[in-house]
């Protein structure tokens, strides 16, 4: 079985996950808008010995005609899969462990393209060959989006080599899953990236040192820049920083370059400190400045990296994830005057309005730091001398908040708080420390 690294990005995804994870019973229908489909609740993720994890991992092409949703399950205790998954394991006897106990129950792949290149996109996202597309069972459509069920690669060999309840438990997961595919409501993938191509970025803003730096100063001077928005708490950044670097180094030769917008949960000298050492140890060897907060809400998930002309035009898709490998080429074809893809039409969409209140034994509490995630992106805000954080998000969708830093004299608080149907607010109690 092919781990494709899931040990790695799901820990390094762990504020963008959806709360699906626990989800559990629920006569809703779970959002997976961002792969094209809603899917009832699954009532048999609420009583699972393992671990069940659905994953939408959204657009796998750089075309973003093909889209991957993955149904994973750990034979390891939901407290220990948990721990390790979210939190990274401690010894190497642990990755080891879950590199066994992580198996895929089957995957969605939904495509504007035939099967045939829904197959060829995923084998190049994978880098291997599959052999189960034979058995592709498909599932629905949607503006011209055909969705297919394809099974796991060596499932017999898996559950072999488990435990008999795990083996058990995944074989029920399995049947539950695709008789709530048979009820999923299917739609065209709503893909954030795609929305802004042809839109401009202009922004000021200040570099690592304090210096103020506007978007002209950054782009004017190449052909395309490739703005690759980061942060030293995203793991999948950090491991492709060294080949930024190397991949910088050839674009100057093409009259084009790579800016870094840094995206930091806490904006201290400290911080910034520690930043550049980093980069330093990386050999980062282009621009690097603190990213502008019009820009973050944007964003779906870290890193992303944005291609623009000389006057900050979006060209082509963004790409969304760590994908070196797509980086050079994507430059190439916007390079050799292929034209970025038409900005869609604009769509109306609501927004709704949360609050998260945070209270200690003395009353509301100020200067909490909360992140405030859906399934595919996250907000990070700071409650107000009412203990009070507001963030306004996109509707329809589930979210989840979760304490991120705390002042001085209370106590960490590692709970995460789900939002309830027909309410606005989370309400979260903080503890003094001892």
């Amino acid at each position: 079985m092919k781990i494709r690294k899931v040990c790695m990005m799901i820990a390094a995804a762990s504020v963008a996950l959806m709360m699906t994870v626990a989800a559990g019973a629920s006569e809703k229908m779970d959002d997976y808008a961002e792969v094209g489909f809603y899917l009832p609740g699954i009532e048999e993720a609420a009583e699972t010995e393992g671990f069940y994890l659905p994953y939408p991992f959204g657009a796998i092409d750089a075309d973003h005609h093909v889209y991957e949703m993955d149904f994973y399950y750990a034979a390891m205790p939901y407290e220990d899969s948990y721990r390790i998954l979210f939190e990274g394991a401690e010894t190497d006897e642990e990755e080891q462990a879950m590199k066994k106990a992580l198996g895929v129950i089957g995957r969605v792949l939904s495509g504007n393209v035939d099967l045939d290149a829904i197959k060829a996109a995923y084998e190049k996202s994978q880098q291997v060959e599959s052999s189960v597309f034979g058995q592709a069972e498909e599932l629905g459509s949607a503006e011209g989006y055909t969705f297919y069920f394809i099974p796991a690669e060596n499932e017999e060999e898996y559950l072999s080599g488990i435990e008999k309840k795990y083996a058990d438990e995944y074989r029920k997961l399995k049947a539950a899953v695709m008789e709530a595919l048979k009820g999923a409501e299917f739609i065209e993938p709503l893909d954030g990236a795609k929305e802004m191509v042809g839109t401009k970025i202009e922004f000021t803003t200040t570099d690592l040192d304090g210096n103020t730096v506007t978007s002209e100063e950054l782009f004017s001077g190449n052909e395309i820049t490739m703005i690759n928005c980061w942060g030293t708490w995203c793991h999948n950044c950090v491991n492709e920083m060294a080949e930024l670097a190397e991949l910088h180094t050839k674009m100057q030769e093409k009259g084009c370059g790579i800016v870094g917008l840094e995206y930091e949960r806490t904006n201290d000298e400290e911080t910034y400190k520690r930043a550049k050492e980093l980069m330093e140890e990386w050999g980062t060897n282009y621009p690097n400045v603190l990213i502008p907060d019009e820009i973050n809400e944007q964003l779906e998930g870290y890193p992303t990296s944005i291609f623009v002309d000389k006057e900050g035009n979006i060209l082509g898709i963004p790409i969304v994830g760590a994908a070196v490998s797509w980086y050079e080429p994507q430059l190439d074809a916007l390079l050799s005057g292929e034209e970025a893809a038409p900005k869609p039409e604009e769509e109306v969409q609501g927004v709704a309005i949360y609050h998260i209140n945070v209270t200690g034994e003395d009353g509301p509490v100020e200067g909490v730091t909360v992140q405030f995630c859906s399934d595919n992106s996250c907000r990070f805000e700071e409650t107000d001398e009412n203990g009070v954080a507001t963030v306004e998000v996109p509707a329809g969708a589930e979210y989840h908040a979760q304490v991120l830093e705390v002042p001085d004299g209370y106590e960490e608080d590692e709970t995460v708080y789900y939002t309830t149907a027909g309410s606005d607010e989370v309400n979260i109690e903080l503890k003094k420390s001892k």
